[in-house]
């Protein structure tokens, strides 16, 4: 017994190398979360056929598409916030975006969610992007059951009986969105229609 415990003690004390401890478990890495960042790929002009394609009724999930459109304007509105960081803006309208693009696959005549991802686009400088948004908005005017949804959104942006929405100030001063203005204000009475268009409309 007392060699066994001579022979422990001489192990225990001895100065050969010392065995490692097992490496310390740590989580999984949470999944990196892709952000809409200025400098990502804008879109391409739309080809002079883009028109809506028609569907029929039964193919649109409209309450669907009028849900994820809801929730997607509460996003940006909270990304609007001064209390939220840079960091939570992006991923606010990164979520924002992605629900609206669902929005559109399920009813792409839903005005609202057409005209809230032009703003998102132009919040993030994809210029061309919310452009295209924009004249798909315009498509839509002539249809009847349309028409005052379209107008209320453009007045919005053209800043009729309201402050001019600010999500499309980067977009202001550029020749495609004045062209685009001259269009939405073709036939108008309004002699003030273009107040949305002009360069500089803060300083009138």
């Amino acid at each position: 017994m007392k060699k066994l415990l001579l022979l422990f003690l001489v192990a225990c004390h001895s100065d050969g190398p010392l065995t490692p401890p097992p490496a310390p478990l740590r989580p999984d890495p949470e999944p990196k979360v892709d952000v809409v960042v200025k400098g990502q790929k804008d879109c391409d002009p739309p080809a002079k056929d883009s028109e809506l394609k028609p569907i029929t009724f039964g193919e649109r999930s409209i309450p669907e598409s009028t849900k994820l459109t809801d929730g997607a304007r509460a996003k940006m509105k909270t990304a609007e916030s001064a209390e939220v960081d840079r960091a939570t803006k992006e991923q606010f309208i990164t979520e924002a975006v992605d629900d609206l693009i669902t929005a559109l696959r399920a009813d792409p005549y839903n005005v609202s969610a057409t005209y809230t991802l032009a703003a998102a686009y132009a919040r993030i400088g994809r210029k061309q992007c919310s452009l295209n948004l924009l004249g798909r908005v315009l498509q839509m005017r002539p249809h009847p059951s349309k028409h005052a949804e379209v107008e209320a959104n453009l007045d919005r942006l053209l800043g009729r009986k309201q402050v001019l929405d600010a999500d499309f100030n980067q977009l202001r001063n550029d020749d495609r969105f004045r062209k685009l203005i001259a269009q939405m204000c073709e036939g108008s009475a309004d002699s003030n229609c273009v107040y949305g268009g002009q360069k500089d409309n803060r300083e009138k």
